[in-house]
């Protein structure tokens, strides 16, 4: 069932993917100024909330995002705003964990997260006030992961434990689905060049862990979920 329900992610993810690369170039040879290209650079503060009992989220950490960003006009006031960003987020879980069969102890894992994504907004903007456009942008990402990581720390016979883990790709599912909304400013600085300033929230709407936890005998459920401040610059 999983494998179906992936590959019908899949298929969705690389027909937007394809939408993408038609209408760009499309927009842009019929009306080059129908079509904006950016940079973007943002910080963030991401977290985890967990959907299984027994999960407890363990707080905030610092996460960052950055790429390009392209806006096709669409009318006077929407444009179809994507591009492509790579988006290191992750949180923190507390949750039972069998070392063995004797022993369980309450894990703290950080996990850190890198997905390439592919947001498909639209962007509905005002006309320029002085030198000001406020905009707010509604829409999904599609997010593949391109690496997984994480630090465990536990208490065992007294001791505290610390574990670097290089790779859980294992423990973490490929795709990541999201729900983006966000509200900004654009300041013109000469022609078409504008910085960008604004807040974004990324509220995903997927599961991101897999496999099985046998101290809770069920598979585990968190939702990644991130703020960040972007900043940027269109063209």
């Amino acid at each position: 069932m999983y494998l179906i329900i992936n590959a019908k992610i899949m298929k969705k993810i690389l027909l937007s993917v394809l939408l993408v690369v038609l209408l760009v170039p499309m927009a842009f040879s019929l009306d080059p100024s129908g079509f904006r290209f950016g940079l973007k650079a943002s910080p963030s503060v991401v977290w985890m909330r967990p959907e299984t009992t027994n999960y407890t989220s363990d707080g905030l950490r610092v996460g960052f995002s950055y790429g390009l960003v392209g806006d096709i006009r669409l009318g006077d006031f929407y444009d179809f705003s994507t591009g492509i960003t790579i988006n290191m987020v992750g949180g923190k879980l507390v949750y039972p964990f069998k070392l063995s069969i004797e022993e369980q102890v309450d894990l703290s894992r950080t996990y850190k997260l890198n997905y390439l994504e592919i947001p498909l907004t639209i962007k509905m903007h005002t006309q320029e006030i002085g030198y000001l456009t406020y905009y707010g942008r509604f829409g999904f990402g599609a997010g593949v992961n391109l690496r997984s990581k994480a630090s465990d720390s536990y208490v065992s016979a007294g001791n505290q434990i610390t574990i670097e883990r290089e790779d859980i790709k294992s423990e973490t599912r490929l795709l990541r689905g999201s729900l983006i909304v966000g509200v900004g400013v654009e300041y013109s600085v000469g022609g078409r060049t504008a910085l960008v300033g604004g807040l974004t929230f990324n509220n995903g709407f997927t599961n991101v862990l897999k496999g099985t936890n046998d101290a809770v005998g069920r598979k585990p459920s968190a939702i990644n979920n991130f703020l960040e401040l972007t900043l940027g610059v269109m063209f």
